[in-house]
């Protein structure tokens, strides 16, 4: 017998960010597109009336928001989070949620999270943000167990993601965890996606770039550090190539970024050596490409940061 529609409400409030809300709402109306009615949305707000997205783009609502029907509920993030997590209706609301729980999920895409967080609904659980939130968060919640370089975290019934692509990546692993692999691989492949990142993967490699566009020196570091992560890199030898002390490079680069550049290498590492496995590659192509010095040292970067083997992490993207 076919599965009855899962039932997914989308809150919407002023200022949220548009691909919050399309990126996942079209990962769940593809999973419809075969005829079969597997996903069930609407879009609700506190009021039942329209929002405007940070981007000017006007959202209608369906209904009012409610906690009937058995309905899981999905909250965005944006630039409207910082006004919606204080939002005496939206906590009212959110404040039903946990015994209603054990038959709903609650998803937060990207800095939706704080509103999670603010309504107590992460006390205890680990959880994911934008990395731009990372420090607000540890210093606002810190009863929330945070692990804000993972791409997307599932806590029981409790799903937080990173941002925009993450969001993308959580309602795939969704898709998986209710339907199979198989629809998941065929909707990715419709949205031309891959099926999954690994929800542990760092979210932050690809962004230093960004944040350290300001900074000559670090910016400097950065590009010898992807242009060459294999090389036997030292502290001394970062703080060299970037042109500064040893203590002013950690202090600097650490205020960046959050981390110091010896854990960032080792991160970076760790995602061209997941990139490629996620490739189909044979284990020596990413020891190589991604400039560890032998497996042990890839394996013990996968255990750390992934909470999974080499071997298991190149099994479950085969299986995709």
């Amino acid at each position: 017998m076919d599965k009855p529609p899962r039932q997914i409400d989308i809150l919407l409030f002023d200022g949220l960010n548009i691909l919050d809300v399309a990126g996942p709402v079209q990962v769940f109306s593809s999973a419809n597109e075969d005829g079969t009615e597997r996903y069930r949305l609407r879009f609700v707000s506190m009021d039942g009336m329209g929002v405007t997205s940070s981007c000017g783009l006007r959202l209608q609502a369906d209904v009012v928001a409610s906690t009937d029907g058995g309905r899981d509920l999905l909250i965005p993030g944006g630039t409207g989070v910082d006004h919606a997590m204080h939002d005496r209706m939206i906590l009212d609301f959110l404040a039903t949620w946990p015994s209603e729980m054990e038959d709903r999920r609650v998803i937060s895409i990207c800095s939706g999270a704080l509103v999670l967080a603010n309504a107590g609904l992460l006390n205890g659980r680990k959880a994911t943000t934008h990395w731009r939130r990372a420090r607000q968060v540890q210093q606002q919640f810190p009863q929330v167990r945070w692990s804000t370089d993972e791409l997307y975290h599932i806590d029981g019934k409790v799903m937080t993601s990173a941002g925009v692509a993450s969001g993308i990546d959580l309602a795939l692993e969704i898709i998986k965890r209710d339907h199979g692999g198989a629809l998941a691989l065929a909707v990715a492949r419709e949205l031309v996606v891959y099926l999954k990142r690994a929800g542990g993967q760092t979210q932050f490699a690809d962004l230093l770039e960004a944040q350290f566009s300001g900074d000559r020196e670090l910016s400097r570091l950065l590009d010898a550090l992807q242009d060459n992560p294999g090389r036997d890199w030292t502290l001394e030898l970062m703080a060299e190539v970037a042109g500064l002390t040893p203590r002013t490079l950690s202090r600097r680069f650490s205020a960046s970024a959050g981390l110091t550049p010896v854990k960032y290498l080792e991160r970076y590492r760790l995602k061209r050596a997941a990139d490629v496995l996620s490739g189909g590659a044979p284990v020596g192509s990413a020891i190589r490409v991604s400039g560890f010095t032998d497996f042990q040292q890839m394996q013990r970067a996968f255990k750390r940061h992934l909470n999974t083997t080499v071997g298991e992490y190149r099994e479950k993207f085969a299986d995709s």
